[in-house]
């Protein structure tokens, strides 16, 4: 992970957004330009700045927001990434296995056992421990794996106050193509035909983590975040003898699948937020709601576009002044709505040099 960022640049230019003219950098676009030579980079730069115009001009002049000089010996290498989207926690219950104990004459078929679902959220820092919400089902005479997965898909969904999921009652067609779990099924994410007329049961609660619901502003106070959460699901039997009436019990031949949410490292709340914290870089501090005044650029992040990034990673070495040879770790994160190669193609070729472009949709997720 980059824990240090020296420039962030969000550009919502959706074509070709690279110039090689200071009179051409309009605003969002991209240039490269060779600090020595005065001009945009070629085959023989050894020192450049990368800059976006801002839209504005002073004194007749279009202004370019710079980076940092970049020794091009110094160069780490870049990473380039197409958005891949979001997606949340997902959670499947699966209650099709549980023959012996669901069905005609079975436990939980009977009135009045009780069964619980049990959620436990783990991104909520205000709170010491993990927090967790409990739903109960009461079955009644006669209930069926479907009706039991309905009647907790109802329960949970009904706590609208204190909601963070949502729950589907859905259908898994075993025979769709898809990764095999360890068991030899199917995984239920990768079931094409989940939901749908197609499936062939439908004795499956699907529980996704709802969004944040933040201001949903680019000047917030707020950071991007995920809902995050586990679930567990026993039965007890009040109407059994003793303390077996207060035993919590398996629910034996229920399945309980999770598939771990992402949140792509170029998702526009990221990008909001890494733009906002670079500015400190730019020593603009004051910048936080409930300040007053409220001193800095206007943000360039649209919260409704998709953004693409590339990551130019460098160490450029400096001198102590005890003559010790350093190197400062510095990034330049471009966010862009168009094509990470207008970007990657044109600076690789105009460099001449050896840079590795890597695609890799695994990083920062």
């Amino acid at each position: 992970m980059i824990t240090y960022v020296n420039s962030v640049f969000v550009s919502n230019v959706s074509s070709s957004n690279v110039v090689t003219a200071l009179t051409d950098a309009t605003k969002g676009k991209l240039i490269f330009w060779d600090i020595d030579a005065n001009d945009a980079i070629t085959a023989n730069t050894t020192r450049f700045k990368i800059g976006m115009g801002t839209g504005k001009t002073i004194n007749g002049v279009k202004e370019i927001k710079w980076s940092n000089i970049i020794n091009v010996d110094d160069i780490k290498g870049w990473t380039a990434h197409t958005n891949a989207g979001d997606t949340e926690d997902t959670i499947y219950i699966d209650l099709s296995g549980a023959t012996g104990l669901i069905g005609s004459g079975k436990k939980l078929s009977e009135a009045g056992k009780r069964i619980i679902v049990r959620l436990t959220f783990k991104d909520l820092p205000t709170r010491f421990r993990k927090w967790t919400e409990s739903y109960e089902y009461v079955t009644a005479a006669g209930d069926t794996a479907a009706t039991i997965a309905a009647g907790i898909a109802n329960m949970i969904n009904k706590e609208v106050k204190r909601a963070r999921v949502t729950a589907t009652v859905g259908a898994i067609n075993t025979t769709s193509a898809g990764g095999t779990s360890i068991d030899g099924t199917n995984y239920f994410h990768e079931d094409a035909n989940w939901g749908t007329s197609t499936a062939t049961t439908g004795e499956v609660i699907q529980l996704v983590a709802m969004p944040y619901d933040d201001d949903d502003s680019v000047d917030s106070i707020n950071w991007a975040d995920k809902v995050r959460f586990n679930a567990n699901m026993y039965y007890t039997d009040p109407s059994a003898e003793g303390w077996e009436s207060l035993n919590k019990n398996y629910i034996t031949g229920a399945k309980i699948e999770k598939v771990p949410g992402s949140t792509d490292r170029a998702s526009a709340k990221l990008v909001r937020d890494r733009e906002s914290q670079a500015m400190g870089y730019l020593g603009i501090l004051n910048r936080g709601e409930g300040t007053w005044p409220i001193i800095k650029p206007a943000m360039e992040t649209n919260l409704s576009n998709t953004y693409n990034v590339v990551t130019l990673e460098f160490e450029n070495m400096y001198r102590t002044a005890d003559d010790l040879f350093r190197k400062t770790k510095q990034t330049v994160e471009i966010y862009t709505t168009a094509a990470t190669s207008t970007i990657t193609g044109s600076s690789k070729g105009q460099l001449g040099i050896l840079v590795n472009t890597i695609v890799d949709d695994t990083i920062d997720k």
